[in-house]
């Protein structure tokens, strides 16, 4: 019979004719069909986050990491399934086993990855102690199943219960453990729960430390249950496994009811008292304070008229200076005016004693001109004498027979004579 069939583009079919035999065909394509039966294939798409588990009829399994596409061949193929890669953070890691011939491998793969196992390969599945969803203090059995490890600092709450002290008190003592995953070799070799290797480990270091300590003591030295030197017995096992144990923090501690009854009326009577003490504390204070601000306000009261006093006697000091001052000035403009008017008389008797100098220079410079005209004439006059052969010394001794002064000098031979004309 014939019939056509159209194969659309992006679609694959397969081909059996009458004899079994498959054809593969990719469209887009029109095909004439006699005696032939088609079936539209399936593809399998995987992205990048994201791989194909190809199973083979000859029992072969293979992996295809995406971002891949396969058209399921029923001839090749038994199954193909679409898995997620894993993705491993930063602080993750998981543990990877290996079919190697006769022998199995073991691996760790650290993040950040995006991991694709092998077919031969498969993870470990760690179920350790975790909190119930009922009650997240109390640890059950099998309750954390995981396969990525957390290799940074992580925390845990744990309560170490039915904790009896030297005086048979029970308490529960709540505790926060700060632990870290540093061998994850020593990890898988030593232990498969972790988390309850910890919890026996600080129990009995609580208890241990609780049972040599009666409940007052107890409670005056909780502060040792912050100090990592307390734990022993899980710092010890935590190294042993590899692990590190940071810091165990303290977060208080639960009684019996009818114990913390009586902590609590024990608690009440020494607030009640705390308060009284308190409240007479507060009184007495009051009344410090009343004493106290009267003696503040009587003090600035003092101030305040010290400070007026001072205030007035600043104003008269002002004042006696200001008129110091005036005074001053007023002396300073008399004595100004006193020095102007002595300037002025000074001046005046220079410019008059320059005057008379001036003209007695005028008269000196006039005699001196009349005596040089004098003995101008009188030296012609001479001259004229001498021409006319006459004796200058008899004439001259004619004519000054009387002298002013007669000076007569008597001496030895090696006498010295001195002689000075006083004006």
């Amino acid at each position: 019979m014939f019939h056509f069939y159209t194969i659309a583009d992006g679609e694959r079919a397969a081909i059996w004719d009458i004899g079994g035999r498959r054809e593969l065909v990719t469209g887009p394509k029109r095909l004439l069909l006699f005696r032939k039966r088609a079936i539209l294939l399936k593809a399998f798409v995987a992205g990048p986050a994201q791989y194909l588990v190809i199973e083979h009829r000859d029992g072969r399994v293979v992996h295809e990491r995406g971002p891949v596409s396969v058209w399921m061949d029923p001839v090749e193929h038994a199954s193909i399934h679409m898995a997620e890669a894993i993705s491993l953070d930063a602080n993750e890691a998981v543990v990877v086993y290996r079919q190697e011939q006769s022998k199995i491998a073991r691996r760790i793969m650290r993040g950040p990855e995006l991991f694709v196992p092998d077919p031969s390969e498969w993870l470990h599945k760690f179920s350790w102690h975790g909190a119930t969803p009922a009650d997240p203090r109390h640890k059950a059995p099998g309750a954390l199943n995981f396969t990525k490890l957390r290799v940074i600092p992580d925390q845990m709450y744990f309560d170490v219960e039915d904790v009896r002290t030297a005086d048979d008190a029970l308490l529960v003592v709540k505790l926060m453990i700060f632990f870290e995953l540093r061998n994850i070799e020593t990890m898988l070799n030593e232990t498969h729960d972790p988390i309850a290797d910890f919890i026996n480990a600080v129990s009995a270091d609580v208890i241990d430390m609780a049972s040599q300590l009666s409940f007052d003591e107890f409670k005056e030295q909780t502060k040792r249950l912050g100090d990592l030197n307390t734990y022993t017995q899980l710092t010890q096992r935590a190294e042993r496994i590899g692990y590190g144990i940071n810091k165990v923090v303290y977060r208080g501690y639960h009684a019996s009811s009818k114990l913390q009854a009586m902590h609590d009326n024990a608690i009440e009577t020494r607030t009640r008292l705390h308060l009284e003490t308190e409240t007479e504390q507060q009184v007495q204070a009051l009344a410090d304070l009343k004493l106290t601000r009267d003696q503040e306000r009587s003090r600035q009261r003092r101030e305040m008229e010290q400070a007026e006093a001072e205030h007035q006697l600043l104003l008269k000091k002002t004042a006696h200076a200001e008129q110091l001052r005036q005074l001053q000035a007023d002396r300073e403009l008399e004595l100004s005016g006193r020095k102007s008017s002595n300037d002025e008389e000074i001046r005046q008797m220079r410019a008059k004693h320059e005057a008379r100098l001036a003209a007695r220079k005028a008269a000196n410079e006039l005699a001196i001109l009349r005596e040089l005209e004098h003995n101008r004439e009188q030296a012609e006059f001479f001259r004229l004498l001498g021409g006319m052969q006459v004796d200058l010394t008899r004439y001259l001794v004619a004519q000054y027979q009387n002298p002013d002064r007669l000076i007569r000098i008597e001496g030895g031979r090696d006498s010295r004579v001195h002689l000075h004309e006083e004006q």
